[in-house]
């Protein structure tokens, strides 16, 4: 699975981010790259993550960089809104979008197999990160058992909610 990110629209949704985002955006952004790493790492389906931030860095060399398997890319000469755009419908078809700019994910909808709300996406990384914290290496993951008996209502919801589902899901 491939995860697409507005790198500045999500800073802000991250609270320790967003106070270290005032003093220092280039801490800002690396400590957002470093989370990406970490979710990326604790996530069973290892997706790949591309984060778009607005500008150009200055350890940028055109292309982008790619650490721990989150490709980081600045947008240079355009708006990153433009560029989040023409990478989902050049390269990444059906990615997941995270943002919280409705204008963006109106315009990636065609694209994107799911937009997701920062807040969302915060709180699972920051599950990601407690995961981290709290699971020591030695010790394998135990799953919890599920229930097969069905329950609930029989009724499917609509196609494109059930498809933007299994996306968060698979998160």
């Amino acid at each position: 699975m491939r995860i697409v990110i507005d790198g500045y629209n999500l800073i802000p949704a991250i609270p320790e981010l967003r106070r270290i985002l005032h003093q220092d955006i280039e801490a800002g952004r690396d400590g957002l790259v470093e989370m990406l790493r970490s979710y990326r790492r604790n996530s069973s389906g290892n997706p790949q993550i591309t984060v778009v931030f607005d500008g150009k860095s200055h350890h940028d060399h055109g292309g982008g960089k790619n650490t721990g398997g989150v490709e980081v890319l600045f947008s240079r000469h355009e708006i990153a809104d433009a560029l989040i755009v023409r990478l989902l419908k050049e390269r990444h078809r059906g990615a997941v979008l995270v943002t919280s700019d409705r204008a963006l994910g109106e315009a990636a909808k065609p694209f994107a197999s799911a937009v997701v709300r920062t807040g969302e996406f915060r709180d699972r990384l920051q599950q990601a990160a407690f995961m981290e914290e709290d699971s020591p290496e030695d010790e394998p993951a135990v799953t919890p058992r599920r229930d097969t008996k069905k329950k609930g209502n029989p009724r499917r919801a609509p196609k494109n909610e059930r498809r933007r589902n299994r996306q968060l899901k698979n998160l």
